[in-house]
C-alpha cells in the first residue's frame, strides 16, 4: 500500500505542479499530506519549484510514462475516434451518475457534477478504503487534444493550471490517508 500510495504521489505531484506551472501561476501551491497513523509527510511545494524539477526529468522516465498509458488505452479496446465520441458524449451530457456499481463489499460511482467528473469509491471492511477523485472536463478535454492515440499532457497541465483552487484527490484505507490539494498558502492546513 505505501509503494502504491508514493508512486502515485509522484505522478500526481508532477502532473498537477506542472500543470499549474504551465500556466505561470507560481502563487499557487501543491499540497499533499500523507499519514499512515504513525508518520505523517507533508509536502508543500511552489509550483515554481514544480516547474524546475519537471525540467530535469530524465527522458527515460517520460517515456515509461507514456508507455504505460498507452498499455492502459489498449486496455479499453476502443480506438482513438471513438474514444473522443464517447468524451464529447459526456461533454454534452447533463449532470448525473453515469456508472454505480455496488456489491457486497464496495461501491464505486463514476458521476458528472458541474464542469468536473468525480469517482467516488468505498469498501467495507476491516480497513474501509475511500477514494475521491475530481477531474476537471476542462484537463480531460486538453488531455486528448493531442494526435490520435497520443494523450497530450503539456495540454492537460496547462488546462489545469487554470482550474484554481481546491481538492484534487483524497484516499483513506485504514489509518492511512492521502490528500491532494492546490491552494495559495505556502503551508498545508488541515483540507
Amino acid at each position: 500500500m505505501k509503494t502504491k500510495i508514493c508512486n502515485s504521489l509522484l505522478v500526481l505531484t508532477l502532473v498537477f505542479g506542472a500543470a499549474a506551472m504551465a500556466a505561470g501561476t507560481d502563487d499557487k501551491w501543491i499540497h499533499i499530506k500523507v499519514d499512515d497513523g504513525d508518520e505523517q509527510v507533508m509536502v508543500n511545494l511552489p509550483l515554481s519549484l514544480v516547474r524546475a524539477a519537471l525540467a530535469i526529468i530524465p527522458e527515460e522516465v517520460h517515456q515509461q510514462v507514456h508507455h504505460e498509458m498507452e498499455v492502459g488505452f489498449d486496455e479499453l479496446h476502443m480506438e482513438w475516434d471513438e474514444l473522443l465520441q464517447f468524451w464529447e458524449a459526456v461533454k454534452e451530457a447533463p449532470e448525473a451518475k453515469f456508472v454505480t456499481v455496488q456489491t457486497r463489499d464496495e461501491k464505486i460511482e463514476v458521476m458528472k457534477k458541474g464542469e468536473y467528473v468525480l469517482v467516488q469509491t468505498s469498501e467495507v471492511g476491516e480497513r474501509g478504503t475511500e477514494i475521491d477523485v475530481k477531474f476537471p472536463l476542462a484537463v480531460i478535454d486538453a488531455l486528448l487534444s493531442g494526435e490520435e492515440g497520443q494523450l497530450n499532457f503539456e495540454a492537460a497541465i496547462e488546462a489545469l493550471a487554470n482550474e484554481g483552487y481546491g481538492h484534487l484527490v483524497s484516499v483513506k484505507d485504514g489509518d492511512d490517508t492521502v490528500k491532494i490539494w492546490i491552494d495559495d498558502k505556502n503551508e498545508s492546513e488541515n483540507e
